[in-house]
């Protein structure tokens, strides 16, 4: 019988910001595995954060979608949770799985949560 996967929810998210490389960096750190929520930004690109509104864990406001990826780089994605943390913008998926490769301490499962898939009709 194998060990049990052990997934950290938007990363270690009860330590630092959720959805952050701070986040993910901890998680991965502890050899946790990672779950985490995707978006695509107005121009395109696949960035990590959980709700479709930046309202609630950055500085700013507005739809994902509706913000280009260098507007939600701007983010302040950490003083909300501290201080401490206001370095942390929001990562992209890139970002992030480059994160997992230098940082794992184990082989680590990646539980991507597409959060919208808009189709063009």
């Amino acid at each position: 019988m194998s060990e049990p996967i052990i997934i950290a929810h938007r990363g270690l998210a009860g330590y630092a910001p959720e959805n952050t490389l701070a986040a993910f960096s901890a998680a991965l750190d502890l050899g946790f595995s990672l779950e985490i929520d995707l978006a695509l930004t107005a121009d395109g690109e696949i960035v990590v954060i959980h709700d479709r509104r930046v309202d609630r864990t950055t500085n700013g406001q507005g739809l994902v979608a509706e913000l280009p990826l260098a507007a939600l780089r701007r983010l302040d994605a950490g003083s909300w949770f501290h201080p401490s943390f206001s370095d942390q913008r929001v990562p992209t998926l890139a970002e992030t799985l480059q994160l997992v490769k230098e940082r794992r301490r184990v082989p680590t499962l990646v539980a991507l949560d597409f959060k919208e898939i808009q189709e063009e009709v």
